[in-house]
């Protein structure tokens, strides 16, 4: 195999003239006569790179091996041509159909926007330049939030690293980009559930010519689940007749693609007894309606006097999974114990969104350690006994009992809303055996 670059001469008039860019000659193994191509550079150096890459190209293309974008003289192939085969080869892996649609879209979307049409053309300064730009909803015109534009990066980046496997890129150009930070530039905020809120909708949220889903909000709250994988638990899963009752999430439901354990209260695994069918099938749904979309919850929550959204956040159903872990983290549940319940890879996710601070100030432990064993929580210094404070009088001593209060008719109500669905009823509604909200059962945490 012999190569050299060359500036090409010819005769014009008589007289010999040398091109001012190089071309180079080559011939390969199996080649018989030798080949010359237009190398379109002044620079030798440049030159003679360009002539070997060129050379790897065609060697590749004779092994029916693929070429690597990167290389001079490599065929261009299209972002849209590529990126229908990425697509056929997420979907062959079991992603599911939102997943894959969403991906696509958002390649498209910033290929786009950018004016990439070759991988080639794919670079970290035109990413960076789109992000810079204030980018907008192409439907609603409205401005892209941080977190939607690190989901653009993030598919972006396995499209690359998809080729790179298959040997188009030799690296991600999108490699060393960094995701915009998240924290204070929130658009999507929850809040939690107060007891009264969650009273007053389990008491008056049934939705009007639609299936009652009160229950599921009820179950949202006291497991912590995600909406999907409760809309997806099938009687196969469910574990209620051992001591230490639980629930299986398979891999195709869970978020992390891993089949996870959760274990769940005596008041929940007593109610799925009940609801459950004496005759039923592994394959089964327990829910036997479907959970409706934020928008129905908020127009029912609406119509029960309840503000869906202020500027602490949104009632939607994920805020009941926040909730959960509030309730877990007052009641002297350690991070990691909730980080394992909530079943989170990282435990400042759990921290940042699950732990509300300042709802930690109503737990027990830190009560007694900010408070000395003579005070009350309330004291208040412009009143004086010769020189000392004196303690006011604790305006709240009540509250413990108006939240016992709320719980029993919390209580109430669950008994009342089990009729809905015509199981094991008695006096028009099937019996919700009590557990105590305060404490959490030795079975609440993994074995």
């Amino acid at each position: 195999m012999s190569i050299y670059v060359f500036k090409p001469r010819r005769k014009v008039n008589g007289r010999v003239q040398v091109s001012s860019k190089y071309s180079g000659s080559y011939c390969l193994p199996w080649m018989k006569t030798k080949s010359t191509v237009a190398l379109k550079t002044t620079d030798k150096t440049i030159a003679e790179k360009r002539l070997k890459e060129f050379v790897r190209v065609r060697e590749l293309e004779h092994e029916h091996l693929p070429v690597p974008s990167h290389l001079w003289g490599a065929p261009s192939r299209s972002i849209t041509d590529l990126l229908d085969d990425y697509e056929k080869s997420i979907r062959s892996k079991g992603n599911k159909p939102k997943h894959v649609h969403d991906t696509v879209k958002r390649i498209n979307t910033i290929s786009k926007a950018i004016g990439w049409k070759s991988i080639e053309d794919i670079n970290a300064v035109g990413y960076e330049r789109w992000r810079s730009s204030a980018p907008t909803n192409e439907r609603t015109g409205i401005p892209l939030s941080v977190k939607t534009t690190n989901e653009y990066l993030v598919s972006l980046r396995a499209f690359l690293n998809w080729l790179r496997e298959i040997g188009v890129l030799e690296k991600n150009p999108l490699e060393f980009v960094k995701k915009g930070e998240t924290r204070g530039n929130e658009t999507k905020k929850r809040r939690e559930w107060t007891l009264e809120e969650l009273i007053t909708f389990l008491e008056n949220g049934m939705p009007p010519r639609r299936a009652d889903y009160r229950l599921a909000v009820w179950v949202l709250r006291w497991t912590g689940l995600r909406k999907n994988e409760l809309s997806s638990m099938r009687w196969g899963d469910v574990f209620v007749d051992c001591d230490s009752p639980y629930l299986i999430i398979r891999s195709t439901v869970s978020k992390n693609r891993k089949e996870e354990r959760v274990p769940l209260m005596d008041k929940v695994a007593t109610k799925l007894r009940e609801i459950r069918p004496e005759h039923f099938d592994g394959k089964d749904s327990v829910l036997t309606f479907t959970i409706p979309g934020s928008e129905q919850l908020r127009a029912d929550l609406t119509r029960c006097g309840i503000e869906y959204g202020n500027e602490f956040g949104d009632l939607d159903f994920h805020a009941l999974r926040y909730t959960f872990g509030h309730w877990l983290a007052t009641n002297g549940v350690s991070l990691p114990v909730i980080q394992s319940i909530l079943r989170h890879s990282d435990p400042s996710t759990t921290a940042r969104h699950y732990m509300n601070v300042a709802k930690l100030s109503q737990n027990a432990d830190i009560a007694r350690l900010f408070m000395g064993e003579n005070d009350t929580p309330y004291c208040t210094p412009d009143t004086f006994v010769g020189s000392q404070p004196v303690s006011q009088p604790d305006e709240n001593q009540g509250t413990d009992n108006r939240l016992q209060s709320l719980e029993d008719k919390l209580d109430r109500l669950t008994q009342a809303l089990s009729g809905a669905l015509g199981q094991n009823t008695v006096n028009g509604c099937s019996g919700w055996d009590r557990t105590s909200d305060q404490v959490i059962n030795s079975h609440l945490l993994y074995r």
